[in-house]
């Protein structure tokens, strides 16, 4: 069995819809499909989920928080219906995300003189808009590739950035634990020298998203390792978008005794 547990849908800033990222799965023999958009449940809602064969797909969540001053990614996957108080936080997000998106078009003209227009932007778009539409937008302008587009002019440590959330890992991670969810570290090799892993261990954090597309080898072992020494599961996605930044659906997975325990840890919290 194999289960790819990070993978995102035009409901934040993946290009495919839920329906298509769902057959890319099945084409890739994937068992399970975890879908964690950035900061929202709406693929959740989506009747396709009631009639899924061949592979059994789970709506999670990516959390979007701050540690000093770094952007640290949660992901939530929950054992129980989510309650009212995430629902809201995350329509609250939604709004949050879009005047993101307003202010990062702004400081784009004003720092380096690149002109989009958030209407046209919006009208290709089926979700939020996000940073890879920016990029997309960008790179269809003024003739470069959207990579070149992102790591230039939107990239983390760009004057036109602007954060998607304000909330603190502690409070993200509280968060979900207070919402039926358990709350997974996402991708922490891109913190990785900004600080020490057990301080966001310390927090409380139920498992690490320890095989990742942009992990060394030793990497993945040093997290393996990290879940073995503090009793906490180990996971894997390949942070699925569908465009040229991020990896292929089903590159990086778990098997079948981290999948196990992943339920059966599920199943626990659930009582």
């Amino acid at each position: 069995m194999k289960a790819d547990m990070h993978c995102h849908t035009t409901h934040s800033d993946g290009v495919y819809s839920l329906e298509e990222v769902i057959n890319k799965a099945k084409e890739k023999s994937l068992d399970y499909l975890f879908i964690t958009d950035h900061d929202t449940l709406d693929a959740s809602q989506e009747e396709i989920l009631k009639n899924v064969d061949r592979i059994k797909v789970i709506v999670g969540v990516e959390v979007s928080s701050y540690y000093k001053g770094q952007s640290v990614h949660i992901l939530g996957y929950f054992y129980d219906e989510p309650k009212q108080e995430i629902i809201d936080y995350f329509k609250e997000m939604k709004e949050t995300r879009e005047n993101r998106a307003k202010e990062i078009i702004r400081r784009l003209d004003t720092y380096f003189n690149i002109s989009v227009d958030y209407e046209k932007i919006r009208k290709n778009v089926r979700g939020i808009i996000a940073r890879p539409h920016i990029a997309k937008a960008i790179s269809e302008k003024y003739g470069i590739s959207e990579k070149e587009a992102f790591d230039k002019y939107i990239n983390n440590n760009s004057k036109a950035y602007v954060p998607s959330s304000k909330l603190d890992t502690k409070d993200a991670i509280d968060l979900l634990h207070r919402n039926n969810g358990i709350a997974v570290w996402a991708h922490p090799i891109l913190n990785k020298g900004r600080f020490k892993e057990e301080e966001i261990i310390d927090m409380g954090i139920d498992g690490i998203e320890g095989f990742y597309p942009k992990n060394s080898m030793n990497d993945t072992i040093k997290y393996r390792d990290f879940t073995a020494q503090y009793n906490l599961l180990f996971t894997a996605g390949s942070d699925f978008h569908g465009d040229s930044n991020h990896s292929d659906i089903g590159t990086c997975y778990i098997e079948d005794e981290d999948i196990k325990k992943l339920f059966e840890y599920l199943d626990i919290k659930k009582g």
